[in-house]
């Protein structure tokens, strides 16, 4: 019996070690990570022979039985333009033309973005985000190697010029982003989302994420990309519509 006993210890002790070992591991620089996932997505060569970006797909609400068409444009260095049409709402539109920040939707009017909101818009219309440059982020860390969304993925704390935390999490054995956990400000205050990018696929030479799931405030939006066109967007579609400009002094 003790002689059991003994073996026992040393199985338990055994079985352990490799969580043992695993916790020790060290976690690769926050910029290597962020590297191989722009090799993971084409290389920096394919993201850079691009300047502008067209993609239509469609946005779901499941929960609300909701389904609509939606058109993202974007072009360097950071222009953005954004449409979402959906049934018995209309156009809700949003913009960034490297000076001004917008949104247009039927049930709450024209609205210009200012202040954090601002600057917030203006970081996310980069059109080489994927890059993680110094223009985007401050700070860069790996601070663990966790699970998100069923995969094991390194957790990268991305720190931005406006203070945020983005918490980005990339496929340890893909190196592809898995989705990310931000914060940005809304007319409700700050709003805390999760980003789920899943079904890379390869449009222009470069891998994108078809789907997007977005979890914010209790609901649930599905982003699906069916098409991407890339340099073919005129620099006038981001001009802001004329109920912008009437706000623009």
């Amino acid at each position: 019996m003790r002689t059991r006993s003994f073996l026992l210890a040393w199985l338990a002790a055994l079985a352990v070690l490799p969580v043992h070992l695993h916790a020790q591991e060290a976690l690769p620089p926050a910029r290597a990570v962020v590297d191989r996932y722009i090799e993971a997505t084409g290389g920096r060569s394919a993201l850079a022979k691009h300047s502008s970006r067209r993609a239509i797909g469609k946005i779901s609400m499941p929960a609300q039985g909701v389904e609509g068409e939606l058109e993202i444009l974007a072009a360097r260095p950071d222009l953005m333009r954004l449409r979402m049409t959906l049934p018995g709402v209309g156009d809700i539109q949003s913009g960034y033309d490297g000076r001004v920040a917008w949104t247009v939707n039927p049930l709450t009017g024209p609205m210009l973005q200012q202040g954090k909101s601002l600057e917030q818009m203006k970081l996310d219309a980069d059109f080489d985000s994927a890059l993680h440059s110094d223009r985007q982020f401050t700070s860069l860390e790996t601070i663990e190697k966790t699970t998100f969304e069923g995969r094991p993925a390194y957790k990268v704390r991305a720190v931005r010029p406006t203070g945020d935390e983005d918490l980005e999490f990339f496929d340890v054995e893909t190196g592809l982003m898995l989705g990310a956990v931000v914060t940005r400000e809304s007319p409700m205050g700050p709003v805390k989302a999760t980003h789920v990018t899943s079904d890379y696929r390869e449009f222009g030479g470069t891998k994108i994420a078809s789907k997007i799931t977005q979890r914010l405030m209790g609901t649930e939006q599905i982003i699906t990309i069916t098409a991407v066109e890339f340099d073919t967007v005129d620099k006038a579609a981001f001009a802001p519509p004329a109920q912008i400009q009437a706000l623009v002094k």
